[in-house]
């Protein structure tokens, strides 16, 4: 009995691994049009390059080489075409860093499950087809599939995978054949519907008015998705906003302050009691409003300065970066002039010592200048690379100076904002504790102000009686609203602290990284002097051998 591939049960070959001279057996090369020309359009010819470095490699072949998994194919940085096709794979793995990959074959296969996938959003044709699987996923983030091919698997779920690749705008060419699924009688009625813009399902060009039709007669159910999906989309684009909005308040330093209000009043000791009497009395309901409309205007005007701030010590950093990079390209240039005029002049004495067969004392003497040059060109490098390093010296004191007073006028801004914060937590501690007094004093009277005086049932019996009883105890009340002050307090002092303890941090690591960067450039060029320098000085040992040697061999010539 003959497997897929040709080959027999009854002599099946070992498993395959991907190795250095499978890879080099497996590059592609395509040929050119002129290639094609000459050969007919249905052949393709195979180039093993095996001098190809293999981040350079565009397309790798392992059809029917019985691979049974994907490993080994780190640094093909360039790779856009994976056939991986009638082999033994069980698995999809090691595939997430060929993020240029655009065309994946791992059809006649034994993979039963899609993964692995995630970072190849660049994919536009997939094929699947002839395994083992049994559920589309692992493939949310393939927005860019075109064609896509998953026949002949074990799909049952007709809505499931209808649903799951409305999710493919770009999906033109759709291969589903050969799965339990096709024998469903609304099977193409319900692809056509769910996929509107597919130009060949399972081979065969899709007719459009069979694409209305269908749309049609699964309205129903199309509705109910479309409403799903515009949900999830406008949450997805709320997240999304959000999380914009986030990167830019981390980028003033302002990490979750827009969200600090509703964390004090959720995290707060007293919550469930506060959001009791919130809830139903208007008074304190109209306290929390107007405190949250407080603290939102004093929150704008904080974001507006730590703005200012910002774009200061952007400016102030970007002057900096400017001033080096001037800096560093006028050393660069003087040091490229001086080993040009050198080199010419090692060009010039090369050139005469070949031209030269007496005069020894000559050549010795240019070769000896050479190399005094050579140390008078390695002082003069030093020296620029010294200077240079110097004039950083300088810039970065100023630099350094000023982002200083930047970053203090910014802890400044902190501290004061987060007073004007406290002092509306204070305004609204004092306004609800005027309630609180009101709400004991009518506590057994018979016209009760809102809804907790007396016996006003806005709650079960036993939350009702909980609530109620902290108010024939106006210390229990008192304790119950300081605690929730403190609470908010605590909250606000420790935001404060981690924003000036930001500050710091994001002062010293401009500055220690900016030393470090320069320092570690300064040791580079340094030993890229002194590698050049004895690079030469090798070079120049190695004319006045063979000087030496020319000269012996012609001795020695004379002498017989």
């Amino acid at each position: 009995m003959l497997s897929r591939d040709g080959a027999s049960h009854m002599d099946k070959p070992k498993n395959t691994v991907i190795n250095e001279k499978l890879i080099k057996d497996c590059i592609y090369i395509a040929p050119s049009a002129t290639e094609e020309e000459k050969k007919s359009r249905d052949r393709e010819l195979k180039v093993p390059k095996q001098q190809l470095e293999f981040y350079e490699v565009e397309c790798l072949v392992f059809s029917f080489r019985h691979i049974s998994q994907i490993d080994n194919l780190v640094g093909f940085d360039q790779l856009t075409k994976l056939q991986l096709d009638n082999n033994n794979i069980t698995k999809v793995e090691n595939l997430g860093h060929l993020v240029k990959l655009q065309w994946l074959d791992l059809s006649f296969n034994n993979i039963s499950k899609i993964e692995g996938l995630e970072s190849l959003t660049q994919l536009t044709d997939l094929t699947l087809y002839s395994n083992n699987i049994t559920a589309l996923e692992g493939m949310d983030k393939l927005l860019n599939l075109n064609c896509f091919s998953i026949g002949k698997n074990n799909l049952n779920e007709l809505d499931e995978v209808a649903k799951y690749l409305r999710k493919f705008k770009k999906l033109r060419m759709l291969t589903l054949s050969s799965n339990p699924l096709c024998k469903h009688p609304s099977y193409e009625s319900k692809i056509l519907a769910h996929i509107k813009n597919l130009k060949y399902l399972d081979y065969r060009l899709v007719d459009k008015d069979k694409v209305e039709k269908s749309v049609q007669d699964q309205r129903e159910q199309l509705m109910e998705i479309e409403t799903e999906e515009a949900k999830a989309e406008e949450e997805s684009k709320n997240q999304a906003e959000a999380e914009q909005t986030e990167a830019q308040m981390i980028k003033m330093n302002m990490p979750g302050l827009n969200a600090l209000f509703d964390d004090m009043f959720r995290d707060d000791p007293e919550a469930k009691h506060m959001n009791a009497f919130i809830e139903y009395e208007p008074g304190l309901k109209d306290a929390q409003e107007k405190y949250r409309t407080r603290y939102l205007e004093c929150l704008e005007e904080f974001k507006t300065k730590m703005g200012e701030h910002r774009q200061k010590k952007d400016a102030e950093i970007n002057e900096f970066t400017f001033v080096m990079d001037q800096s560093k390209s006028s050393t660069d240039t003087k040091c490229k002039e001086l080993i040009k005029a050198f080199e010419k002049k090692k060009k010039k004495v090369i050139a005469n010592a070949g031209g030269k067969n007496d005069d020894d004392a000559s050549n010795e003497q240019e070769w000896a200048d050479l190399r005094g040059e050579l140390d008078t060109l390695q002082e003069q490098l030093q020296e620029l690379e010294t200077d240079q390093l110097e004039a950083f010296e300088d810039v970065i004191r100023g630099f350094e100076q000023t982002y200083n007073e930047l970053t203090e006028q910014t802890t400044e801004t902190i501290t004061q904002s987060f007073t004007k914060l406290r002092e509306e937590e204070k305004a609204y501690f004092d306004d609800i504790f005027q309630v609180f007094i009101g709400l004991v004093e009518n506590r057994h009277t018979e016209a009760p102000q809102g809804n907790l005086g007396g016996e006003a049932s806005f709650m079960e019996d036993d939350a009702r009686k909980q609530v109620l009883s902290i108010l024939d105890n106006k210390e229990d009340v008192m304790k119950m609203i300081n605690e929730s002050h403190e609470a908010h307090e605590q909250k606000m002092y420790g935001k404060e602290e981690q924003l000036i303890s930001n500050e710091k941090k994001m002062q010293d690591d401009i500055q220690q990284s900016s030393v470090s960067d320069e320092r570690a450039r300064n040791r580079s060029r340094v030993c890229e002097i002194n590698m050049y320098v004895s690079l030469v000085n090798q070079e120049i040992s190695s004319y006045l051998d063979q000087e030496e040697a020319s000269y012996y061999s012609s001795y020695n010539a004379d002498l017989r």
